[in-house]
């Protein structure tokens, strides 16, 4: 079930006003549950009880770590739910991965590969996250458990976020739910004019440049290195407004439920080196990353050489989190070895951090977004040989007959919604300055503009790229 069609509008038009009636009651929380299962069934309702199990596993975990002072027991039930959550994914995110990359012993033995039936489960990657977050805090006695199952069902389940982020820590929403905060009519219109920036983001902008991105990344031997630069220039505007779009929807129904999702985006291709763009960029994976896996590698607490293999460990991981290939941990590569030099230079900063001068910055600016863009080819290839082909012509192909493969028209489209992307990400941030205080035709007049483009622009109902992951 889409964001985007006819089909959520049915679903969020039942649900809302039985959640809004039912407000106060102990029913608020049995129609957000059931409103996300069935959110979710609506995908594949195979891998609903995958769900199930992470929320029974993790929520016994809780309690039996919180009820315990032996360390030994504490132990064991952590391990209960790493192995589950870690277990499904590797199973079902991973699996084919892994025997398809064991092909040549496969092959040795005279046998096809195998292979598990079924795709990936949407979500199990964010979902798995999140409930992990839970447990892992509470063994550190960050946390205090929940004491409630169906909270904490709700923690896990909570549609809007559910199958592409942000990841939400328990330490945010659990306390919302132990006590739902009341629905006031300015936070609806204030999360229904998110909710419509971030569909406008999505149908409008990112889909329609999709179109020509998934035409040149089909068949990159054909183009010139100025189309090709400009596809990974669109891949760049595509997968930042496909993904901060479907955020601001999620904050967006959010809010209008009453509930506060946190922040996934500050005008990334704005940052001035590779250690600030990870602060911009997904940010709440960035800090799930920093907190759960880079700080108990050690950090940088021990030697340079033990902070850069920490980074390299992090990013590759973090790269494979995204998806089950190799061009997914070669992403991941390539921003922990940009990351590692940016420390031994001394240059992992950003702009609060240290004033930079005008030049400085825009120079900073201009090589964090082109070193990104390069990454995003490396994330957005098929496989290792048309990655091949795209850089290699990318890099060298430079035919002035090519650059007018593209009409002027469309180059300046591409930067000048790349430009507008940014902005209105920081504007809409920002709106309590201004958007709030205007008069309220003024705002429903835009937010109904903002709708009225996502119609008219609609490719069609294309999912979300984060869904894959």
């Amino acid at each position: 079930m889409l964001f985007n069609s006819a089909i959520f509008a049915v679903f969020i038009l039942i649900v809302f006003p039985l959640y809004a009636l039912s407000r106060g009651t102990s029913f608020a929380r049995v129609v957000l549950l059931v409103a996300s299962y069935a959110f979710y069934a609506n995908w594949d309702v195979r891998y609903l009880p995958l769900l199930w199990i992470s929320t029974l596993v993790d929520y016994t975990a809780g309690r039996r770590m919180a009820a315990s002072d032996d360390p030994r027991t504490r132990r064991l039930w952590l391990l209960a739910s790493l192995s589950t959550n870690l277990g499904l994914l590797g199973i079902f995110k991973y699996g084919n991965f892994l025997l398809e990359t064991a092909s040549p012993v496969w092959t040795a033995i005279g046998v096809d590969p195998p292979m598990l039936p079924g795709g990936i489960p949407v979500g199990i990657s964010f979902y798995t996250f999140q409930t992990l977050s839970y447990t892992i805090d509470v063994y550190r006695r960050q946390l205090e458990p929940c004491d409630r199952p169906i909270d904490f069902a709700v923690f896990v389940a909570f549609f809007p976020q559910l199958v592409a982020g942000p990841i939400v820590r328990a330490s945010e929403l659990l306390p919302q739910l132990r006590k739902l905060p009341p629905i006031r009519g300015e936070e609806v219109a204030a999360g229904m004019q998110r909710f419509a920036l971030g569909l406008m983001k999505k149908v409008v902008i990112a889909d329609n440049v999709g179109l020509f991105v998934d035409q040149v990344f089909a068949a990159p031997s054909e183009y010139s290195a100025f189309t090709l630069w400009f596809a990974a220039y669109g891949f760049a505007l595509q997968i930042y407004c496909d993904f901060s779009g479907y955020t601001d929807m999620a904050i967006g129904l959010g809010r209008a439920f009453g509930l506060r999702i946190p922040e996934n985006f500050n005008v990334p291709y704005l940052a001035v080196s590779i250690t600030d763009f990870w602060r911009k960029w997904h940010m709440t994976l960035s800090r799930w990353l920093r907190d759960y896996l880079y700080i108990p590698l050690g950090g940088s607490r021990g030697s340079q050489s033990a902070t850069y293999r920490n980074l390299m460990i992090t990013m590759l991981l973090g790269g494979l989190w995204h998806g089950a290939a190799w061009t997914f941990v070669l992403w991941g590569a390539l921003h922990g070895a940009w990351l590692a030099i940016e420390r031994a230079c001394g240059l992992n900063t950003s702009g609060r951090d240290a004033p930079l001068g005008v030049v400085r910055a825009i120079v900073q600016r201009l090589v964090t977004f082109h070193l990104v863009c390069f990454a995003w080819v490396v994330f957005r290839a098929p496989g290792f040989e048309d990655l091949a082909t795209y850089v290699g012509r990318m890099l060298t192909a430079w035919t002035w007959s090519g650059a007018r493969e593209m009409y002027g028209l469309q180059w300046a489209a591409v930067l000048a919604l790349l430009v507008f992307g940014q902005w209105a990400n920081r504007r809409f941030q920002l709106r309590e300055r201004g958007w709030d205080r205007l008069p309220a035709p003024v705002q429903g007049f835009g937010v109904a503009a903002l709708l009225l483009a996502a119609g008219l622009f609609q490719v069609d109902e294309v999912a979300f790229i984060y869904f894959q992951f």
